[in-house]
């Protein structure tokens, strides 16, 4: 059963998440492989800033790398406590994020292998993450009704915003990162000036 379809035109290619996950590209509207390893549903996959890797995770509370041409799990991180709902590579393409259903955001450093950033700031389910294009910043959003900047550089939370509903489904930042904007269950989407709008945040 197909659980979530997402589109991604850097690299023309649809990723389709069940428990294979499946790679099509869209000009030539064909199947292209599958990437078989997670024992569970597959939640969220990236490419990375170079299209060399793929990182996806799921309820097999795993986050899995993969070499796009060798198609090969290279490396395999372990969540043992939540699943994983979303996964996003850092700009340099050197790191992950990873939001978490137990309210969690981890970085890990893909070149080591190692956890670099542990953040428990959220009070339910992590479903969205995005870096912002500097690298300085990652905003996450949650089934907590709120959105959360973290400031990477300080490893800490920056400002917490306020105004949907219901649950945070999805984030991101604008390519520039001048603006970022939010869509949850509450059938609202919400875009912020990250420049002038956050005076308003606490």
């Amino acid at each position: 059963m197909i659980r979530l379809l997402k589109l991604y035109f850097p690299y023309s290619f649809v990723f389709v998440y069940s428990i294979v996950k499946q790679v099509w590209t869209v000009h030539r509207q064909k199947f292209q492989f599958s990437l078989s390893g997670h024992s569970n549903w597959v939640r969220s996959a990236k490419f990375s800033p170079d299209g060399r890797l793929i990182a996806s995770g799921g309820d097999d509370k795993t986050v899995r790398l993969w070499d796009r041409q060798t198609k090969e799990n290279v490396h395999t991180f372990h969540e043992p406590s939540g699943m994983v709902n979303t996964v996003a590579f850092h700009p340099d393409g050197n790191c992950v994020g990873v939001g978490t259903t137990d309210n969690v955001v981890k970085i890990w450093d893909i070149r080591v292998n190692k956890l670099l950033q542990h953040y428990q700031v959220h009070s339910g389910p992590v479903n969205g993450i995005h870096f912002h294009p500097s690298g300085n910043y990652l905003l996450s959003g949650s089934t907590d009704k709120t959105l959360k900047v973290l400031d990477l550089l300080e490893g800490r939370p920056f400002y917490t915003l306020h105004g949907h509903k219901g649950p945070v489904m999805g984030v991101t930042f604008s390519p520039t990162g001048e603006f970022f904007a939010s869509v949850g269950l509450d059938e609202q989407v919400t875009a912020i000036n990250a420049l002038t709008d956050v005076s308003n945040c606490a």
